[in-house]
Order: structure tokens, then sequence, then C-alpha cells
């Protein structure tokens, strides 16, 4: 039952009835969910991804609805062009529920419901909530449920947001791997266990850096094509009950349509409406991109240390101050911000794996949990590769002088050499590095060569 007014209006369900703000595009149902959940401050409008995947499913599921003769023309054309506005950014203010909620998205799916309604009636010359001529239930969400509506649209929206992971990912290997051919005649020393091992080139450091993040690239495309069988047309339970037994193929037929995306058909639509495994691997493939990321970011943390009173063989560019009170003083905040970002990432996988054990029989209820950890982590991941790259890795200068410095002990030459060239030989290039000649041309001078093929067996 809706009462008008330029101010308010008042909307009527089974629990009673409310006013809302006259424009709200949301309705009752999203009200009393911002009501519930006032968490975390973070409003579905942040995982802006997931309202445009929500908003093309909208749209493929109207289309096909009007296929099968389950809604005229002129509602499936409108809920098309309010899911266009969505999908361009329009009305993000009008998605008010917490990202934290009861319901395993039915809130966010409502939210979405209304504001389709509630703008498609604007654009049918009525006022908001005059339900009559465009329901969130029996218009926008026929042959629907939140089980396949919110499960989908994730599903869709991690798929898209993929590419953008992997080619980050890639530049930043490129990144990495450039300054391996640039610093690939500078001689240093290698460790392990954080003690000192054998020499090695710095252009080989940065190089295995770059091998690193293309191995994790590798694995980002496989993760999320097994996202691509959808539940939707399932409904509540997979059983497809409320759908017409067409409308599974119908709508998925539009969603490739649409995204151009190698979408199918869940084998078992049953499994389907509460399996999360999929998700839990794309978790952890999320998960090993942001460790590696961090291992190297450590790493460079610990060769720019010092510089005088520490390792101090690379220079990290300086991107801001580092001490209101030590003049000079640069800290390495952008690989501080990547550790950052993989504790965080890290934390949200073992999230999503308990979130995703969590769900009993038919259906599983922390799945907007899910959402929120895995679309904040590829976003965040993206965004953290970009900045390495640009502002720091394109940055990064040797400083070959620590770097000989290092290798200049006759201890650390020995210990390193003599697996290679025995103890006298390596006894005599320590000898002639102590005595002022270059590394490079002491092994030159015994017949060995370019220093690039040692390596530690230990």
């Amino acid at each position: 039952m809706i009462s008008g007014g330029s101010w308010t209006r008042t909307e009527t369900d089974e629990l009673g009835s409310r006013k809302l703000p006259g424009d709200a595009l949301y309705g009752i149902n999203t009200l009393r969910a911002a009501e519930n959940f006032p968490v975390s401050g973070m409003q579905i409008e942040a995982l802006q991804p997931l309202i445009h995947a929500m908003a093309l499913t909208k749209k493929a599921a109207a289309m096909a609805n009007h296929r099968l003769g389950k809604l005229s023309a002129r509602k499936a054309e409108v809920i098309g062009r309010v899911c266009d506005e969505l999908m361009a950014g329009q009305h993000a203010t009008q998605f008010i529920v917490d990202v934290f909620q009861g319901g395993g998205g039915t809130s966010s799916h409502m939210n979405m419901n209304e504001v389709i309604a509630n703008r498609g009636l604007e654009l049918m010359g009525h006022v908001c909530g005059q339900y009559e001529h465009l329901h969130p239930v029996r218009d926008v969400n026929r042959s629907q449920s939140t089980t396949d509506v919110h499960a989908t649209a994730l599903r869709i929206a991690l798929m898209q947001a993929a590419p953008h992971l992997e080619a980050a990912v890639r530049d930043l290997a490129d990144a990495f791997a450039a300054k391996g051919q640039e610093f690939a005649g500078i001689l240093k020393l290698a460790r392990t266990h954080l003690q000192d091992a054998v020499p090695m080139t710095l252009g080989e450091e940065f190089t295995a850096f770059a091998s690193a993040l293309r191995q994790e690239g590798a694995r980002i495309w496989p993760a999320s094509q097994a996202l691509a069988g959808l539940n939707l047309g399932g409904t509540m339970v997979g059983s497809g009950l409320t759908a017409q037994p067409e409308f599974a193929d119908a709508v998925i037929a539009e969603l490739q349509r649409l995204t151009e995306l190698p979408l199918s058909r869940a084998e078992d639509l049953v499994s389907a409406a509460w399996s999360t495994a999929d998700l839990v691997q794309f978790s952890g493939m999320l998960r090993g991109v942001a460790l590696t990321m961090s291992k190297i970011a450590s790493d460079l943390r610990l060769l720019s240390c010092g510089p005088r009173g520490g390792l101090g063989e690379i220079l990290l560019p300086a991107v801001q101050h580092g001490s209101p009170v030590v003049e000079g003083k640069m800290n390495p905040v952008i690989p501080e911000m990547i550790n950052q970002v993989a504790i965080h990432v890290a934390g949200a996988d073992a999230s999503v794996g308990m979130a995703a054990q969590a769900g009993q029989l038919q259906r599983n209820p922390f799945e907007p949990l899910i959402a929120h950890c895995l679309l904040t982590g590829i976003g965040m991941i993206t965004n953290a590769a970009r900045i390495l790259a640009r502002r720091c890795v394109d940055g990064i200068r040797p400083d070959p002088s620590a770097c000989a410095a290092h290798l200049s002990d006759p201890h650390t030459l020995i210990a390193g050499l003599t697996t290679m060239v025995g103890p006298e030989i390596a006894a005599a290039i320590a000898s002639s590095v102590a005595a002022g000649m270059a590394l490079d041309e002491a092994m030159r001078h015994y017949g060995l060569g370019p220093f690039t093929s040692v390596t530690d067996n230990t």
C-alpha cells in the first residue's frame, strides 16, 4: 500500500508500514536491511563491480523473460535501461545496505530489485513505490532468487576483474625484467638464511623477481575460468522453482552475449546453489599473488635498508619524507604498502575458507562476506601492483660501490668460491681483490669469465 507525498512515501510489507523519502529509489526491504546491519560503515555501493554484475544479470533476466513470454516488451525495455544506468555508475548512493549482512545477499539483491523498479517507474512516468506498474519481485526478479543472482553476479564480477589483475601483474613483472637487464653487470653478494652465501649479479636477482611474478600471473586466467559455471535459473535451492525450464539456458545465453565471457550452466544446479569451492580456489590464487608480491617488497626493503648503516645495495625512489625529525630520511613506503595489502588478502583468504565451510545444507548464508573479501582483495592487489611498478620499481637505482664492498671481504669470497674453483684459486682471487683489483677483473685474470653461473647448493 502506497500513500504519496512530496517528501515521503509509505510502503507496507508483512512486518508493517514504513515511511521513506519520496524520491528514494530503494524500498522498504532495503530500509529494514539498512537498519538491521549498521555494522562496518561500508555500503555495497563500494563493491561497484558487484553492482555492475548484478545489473548485467538483471538485464539478461529481463530479456530472457521477455523472449519466453513472461515479461512485456515495455517492462523488459525499461528494466534494461535502468540496468544500463547502473552499469554506468549512476544511482550509486541508493545502495545503502552494509556489506556485512545476514541472509546470504538477500538484502543486496532486494536493494537492486527495488532500485531498478523505482527508477523504472520514474522512466514510465509514475512515482516511486507504485509497484502495480513495475514490481521489484514479480517483474524485476521474475524467475530468479538471491541464491542464483548473487552467486552469478559475484562470479561475473571476478571474471571481469581478472584480466585487469593479470595485466597489472604482467606489467610489474616487465618492470622488474627491465631492471634485471639494466643491472646485469653488477656483481653483488647473495645471501641465504640472511647469511653471506655466494656472488651473483643484481640483474639475476631482479630477473628472478620478474619470473616469480610471471608464474603467479599465469595462474590468474585458469582460476577465473573456473568460475564460468553459473547456477542462474536454479533459483532458491537449484530445483528451478518459479522459473520456466527454458529460463536457465535463455538467461545464460543473454549473459554470454552481454559479457562476451565463456559462461555456461553449472552441471548440477543443486550443488551449485551451495558450493563455493571455485571461489575458495580463486581466493587462494589471490593469496598467492599477494604473498609473492609481499616477499619481493620485503626484499626491496632489505636491499635498500640503511643506506649507510645497512645493505644499501639499491636506492628506492624518494616519494615522500620519512620523518619530521630526521632530515632527508626516506622510508620504503611503497613496499610497506605492498606488505600490508598482502597481510589483508591473506587474512581475507582465511575468512573465505571459514565462510565456505560454514554454509549448511542447500545455501551458504555467508556469501556477502566472500564477495567483500574477494572483490576488495582483487581490486587492492591490482592497484598495488600498478603502484609498485610505476612509483617504485621504475625508479630503483643500484649502488654498485655498496654491492662491491660486500664482496670485498676475503672470507666472503673464499667461502663463496671454494666449492667452484677450489680453495687455492679462491684464496688467490680474494687476495687480488683485497689488494685493490676489481672482482670481475680478478675473475677474468684466473680464467673464470663472467660470474653469472654461480649458484648456492645449500
